[in-house]
C-alpha cells in the first residue's frame, strides 16, 4: 500500500549515530570484530543506591501517574541544585518541569518559543538532533560555524552575521557534543549581550555539565545579567548519572514559559516515569561519590584517545569536557561520510561522520570514549592498518 505522511517529516532524517550502531550490531552479528565508538552513553552502571530508589519506589506502588510538571520532591531537588551549583533562583512550583528525557525536553523548548519561518542559531558543530527538532517545529536551523584553529570558540562578529529579523532564538550546548569544547564565560557574555540587544530567547543545553577536565569551568548563562527571564535551561540525569535508559531530564525557566511548555506535555508524554523520578531525587539528594570516579575515568581515556588519535593521517581535538573525540580527517583526502567507512572496512571501528554536526563539522568523524579502556586501545592499534 502506498502511504502519504505529513510534510512535517520530510525534513526528519533519521538519527545518524543510531543507525550507524544498528550497523555495527549487523556486522558483530555476521562474525566481524567491530569496536562501536558512536553511541553517547555512559558504559558506566547506574549508581547502585540509585536503582535501589527505583525499587523501593516500586515496592512503595509509586507506579501511578504523576504531576504533569513532575513530583514535587523531584522538582524541590533540582530547584536546589540550581540554586547551590549555579546561583540561580527557580521556583519549584512553577519555574522547572521534569521531562522524558532531554530530547523531548529540547523539543518541547522549541515548539514553546518559535514559530513556523523563525530562525534558530545553533553553534557548529553541534549536536545532530537539534537541526531535527527545529525542522519539526517548523523553524529554520541557522548553524554558526566555529574552526578548529581557534578552538571551536565563538566571537560575537560571527554570531551577528547570521543574525535576521527572524531569528528567535539561539541554543547552546557546553560542554559541546560533538566537540569536548567548554564555552568560557567571556563567550557566554558575548552570546547574552547579542541575546539582549536582538530580543532573542536562549536554550542552553547543560547535559554534559559534570563531565569537565582540566582546569576548565561550567558557567551556567541564565546566571548572567538580564539573562535569566530569556533562557530555558535544560539539563537531566543521562550522563552524569548513566541514566539513559530511565528517560530523565528537565527544563527550568520563567513560570511563563513553563506552565506553556506543560502544555505539551500534558498532551503528548501526560509525565515522566514515576519511578525515574523518584530514583532521580535519589541521584540529586544522595551520594555523589560516582561523579569523580567517573569523570576521572573519562580523563584518562580522553587522553588515550588524544594520543591514540594523533598521527601523520589523523588529528584529534583534545575534548575539555563531555566524552567524545573530534578527529580532523582532513589529511586522509576525503570527506567525512568516506572517512567513517574507510575506518570501518581498514580499522574495524564504527564512528560518527562530521558532516551529520553540521557544515562546520565535514573533514572530521566523532567518536565516543563512553566505552572501555581495552576498546579504545584496541582502536588505536587498529590504525596501523591505515
Amino acid at each position: 500500500m502506498d502511504y502519504t505522511f505529513a510534510d512535517r517529516l520530510k525534513n526528519i532524517t533519521s538519527s545518524a549515530t543510531v543507525s550507524l550502531a544498528e550497523k555495527a550490531k549487523s556486522l558483530r552479528d555476521a562474525g566481524q570484530d567491530i569496536i562501536d565508538l558512536t553511541i553517547g552513553e555512559p558504559d558506566f552502571p547506574t549508581p547502585p543506591h540509585i536503582i535501589r530508589a527505583g525499587y523501593r519506589a516500586m515496592i512503595k506502588g509509586h507506579t501511578k501517574y504523576t504531576n504533569s510538571r513532575g513530583i514535587i520532591e523531584l522538582r524541590k531537588a533540582i530547584a536546589q541544585k540550581l540554586e547551590n551549583e549555579n546561583e540561580l533562583l527557580y521556583s519549584a512550583d512553577t519555574e522547572i518541569i521534569v521531562t522524558p528525557g532531554g530530547k523531548q525536553a529540547i523539543l518541547y523548548a522549541v515548539l514553546a518559543l518559535i514559530n513556523p519561518g523563525d530562525e534558530v542559531l545553533c553553534i557548529e558543530p553541534c549536536w545532530l538532533g537539534y537541526e531535527s527538532c527545529i525542522a519539526l517545529a517548523g523553524g529554520v536551523y541557522v548553524g554558526v560555524e566555529t574552526h578548529e584553529e581557534d578552538g571551536f570558540s565563538i566571537t560575537e562578529k560571527q554570531i551577528l552575521e547570521k543574525v535576521t529579523p527572524r531569528t528567535k532564538l539561539m541554543l547552546i550546548n557546553s560542554p559541546c557534543n560533538p566537540t569536548g569544547k567548554v564555552l568560557t564565560k567571556e563567550e557566554l557574555e558575548i552570546i547574552s549581550k547579542i541575546c539582549i540587544e536582538k530580543n532573542m530567547m536562549c536554550v542552553s543545553d547543560d547535559i554534559y555539565e559534570k563531565i569537565i577536565f582540566d582546569n576548565h569551568r561550567f558557567h551556567s548563562i541564565a546566571s548572567l545579567p538580564s539573562m535569566r527571564e530569556r533562557t530555558l535551561v535544560l539539563n537531566g540525569f543521562s550522563k552524569a548519572y548513566s541514566m539513559t535508559g530511565w528517560r530523565l531530564a528537565y527544563l527550568a525557566g520563567d513560570r511563563k514559559i513553563i506552565g506553556q511548555i506543560n502544555k505539551l506535555q500534558q498532551l503528548s508524554a501526560t509525565c515522566p516515569s514515576a519511578v525515574s523520578q523518584w530514583a532521580g531525587v535519589e541521584a540529586l539528594t544522595g551520594l555523589q561519590l560516582h561523579l569523580k570516579k567517573m569523570t576521572q575515568a573519562y580523563e584518562v581515556r580522553r587522553n588515550i584517545v588524544h594520543k591514540g588519535f594523533n598521527n601523520k593521517k589523523l588529528a584529534c581535538f583534545k575534548a575539555q569536557g563531555a566524552f567524545y573525540g573530534f578527529v580532523n580527517v582532513k589529511r586522509l583526502g576525503m570527506s567525512s561520510d568516506q572517512a567513517c567507512e574507510f575506518l570501518l572496512e581498514k580499522a574495524k571501528m564504527v564512528t560518527v561522520p562530521g558532516s551529520a554536526f553540521g557544515k562546520a563539522g565535514e573533514g572530521y568523524v566523532r567518536i565516543s570514549f563512553g566505552t572501555s579502556e581495552k576498546n579504545l586501545k584496541k582502536a588505536i592499534k587498529n590504525l596501523e592498518y591505515l
